[in-house]
């Protein structure tokens, strides 16, 4: 029972990391300002 706890703990933490970066990325998105006319990258 105490490694399915575990599995369970490690699942809500991977899932939270993610979530974390997910949030920080959205809100370095919305604050960084937007520029009118960005140049394409050339690949």
């Amino acid at each position: 029972m105490a490694n399915a706890l575990g599995l369970i703990g490690l699942l809500a933490f991977i899932v939270s990391v993610i979530a974390v970066a997910a949030a920080v990325t959205w809100l370095v998105v919305k604050v960084s300002p937007k520029r009118e006319n960005a140049e394409e990258r050339s690949s």
